[in-house]
């Protein structure tokens, strides 16, 4: 085997054709070969790889081109495959996580305090530093809490005294019948709503017919009831003075119930007999004597 027929596959852009055959003496080095393969690419194609079908070839072997063949093969054809090197890359799916995963981190970084960032750090000791410093922040906290307690107790106790003084105020103006005593504006809007709630009762009670129109109806409002308290605390004495008198008036006022009344000498014996007596007429009567008998 004096010459072996190289077929060269290539790439675009290297102005070659897509499978370039050199032969060559058999005898012929890599190197020597490799050499000669340039003379054909541009001159900035110096970082090409040389490979076969299964392997990678060292371009600066000295081995002949008739060792690149197998023992058992008598052809005189090798196929060689030229491929560019690939620089550097972004890596993987794994190094994208890494990269994003870093700069989520030193964005988190930039706005802690520098004692939560070493947080994980050990001292001499071997404690890892944010240990101690809760331990600390436990420690300030324990020696502050007696205080807090006696201070929310303290203000707790003035929003009570406060509360049992204003209902103290307000009953001894109530007690004094003060005029000017400003009421509650929650209070008055709940009373107009119970009296507005019970005139549309009543009126839908009058509607379904379960209230005559004829039967007087007292509702009195909050501001009757109210006024009604107030004249009663202003003649309190003239009330008790003649709370026997009305009294006295309402009893005799009261209209005495019907006494039952009752029928004597007659009872379900004479109903009996007044039955038989109506059932004796209704039958019909029976002539006997003279006269003419029925044929």
């Amino acid at each position: 085997m004096d010459t072996i027929n190289v077929l060269v596959s290539s790439f675009a852009g290297l102005s070659l054709p897509r499978t370039l055959a050199l032969p060559v003496p058999a005898d012929t080095s890599i190197a020597t070969f490799t050499s000669l393969l340039s003379t054909y690419l541009p001159p900035h194609a110096d970082n090409l790889l040389l490979s076969t079908t299964t392997h990678r070839i060292d371009t600066t072997s000295t081995s002949s081109l008739q060792s690149l063949l197998s023992d058992n093969d008598c052809s005189t054809l090798l196929p060689l495959h030229l491929s560019a090197r690939l620089l550097g890359g972004k890596g993987g799916f794994g190094s994208q996580l890494r990269a994003a995963g870093g700069r989520m981190s030193s964005r988190k970084n930039r706005n802690r305090n520098p004692d939560q960032i070493n947080g994980s750090n050990r001292n001499l000791d071997g404690r890892r530093l944010r240990t101690i410093t809760e331990a600390k922040s436990l420690a300030e906290y324990l020696a502050l809490k007696p205080e807090m307690d006696k201070k929310e107790r303290e203000e707790r106790r003035q929003r009570w005294e406060a509360v049992v003084e204003a209902a103290e105020r307000k009953e001894e103006e109530l007690k004094k019948g003060n005029r000017n005593a400003r009421l509650d504006g929650e209070w008055v809007e709940a009373k107009e709503e119970a009296e507005q709630k019970t005139r549309d009762a009543v009126l839908a009670a009058m509607k379904a017919g379960l209230i005559e129109a004829d039967t007087p109806v007292l509702v009195r409002t909050g501001s009757e009831s109210s006024a009604a308290e107030g004249e009663g605390s202003d003649a309190q004495p003239e009330a008790s003075s003649s709370a026997s008198s009305d009294n006295d008036d309402v009893q005799a006022a009261k209209p005495t119930p019907a006494a039952s009344r009752t029928f004597h000498g007659w009872d379900d014996e004479d109903d009996e007999f007044m039955s038989d007596e109506e059932e004796d007429e209704d039958a019909p009567v029976e002539y006997e004597g003279k006269g003419k008998a029925k044929a």
